[in-house]
């Protein structure tokens, strides 16, 4: 499946605890403009299945912004199936 802008993702911190986090899109190859790469308000995207995020957090700041996450795929030897660090997934789905 495409990501696609303000779809809901889970994503995995890169640094400390790589706690699990909800997330929005906030940049696809689709919306990111070759114009706003230019000019430097927004980084390129490496892969149509890389993103712009906004991470959700319960601390005071509410969240922050993640750029050009890559897609992860779980890890077999991993409890859990975790993602890699600094990757974005679907959520799973529920019964």
């Amino acid at each position: 499946m495409k990501p696609t802008l303000g779809r809901i993702v889970h994503y995995r911190g890169k640094q400390g605890r790589l706690a699990m986090r909800p997330a929005i899109v906030t940049g696809t190859v689709d919306s990111v403009t070759p114009e706003g790469i230019a000019c430097g308000d927004v980084p390129a995207l490496d892969s149509d299945e890389h993103v712009h995020l906004w991470v959700f957090t319960p601390g005071a700041s509410g969240g922050f912004p993640e750029f050009n996450v890559p897609l992860g795929e779980p890890r077999e030897h991993q409890p859990g199936q975790e993602i890699p660090p600094g990757s974005w997934c679907w959520p799973p789905r529920v019964p």
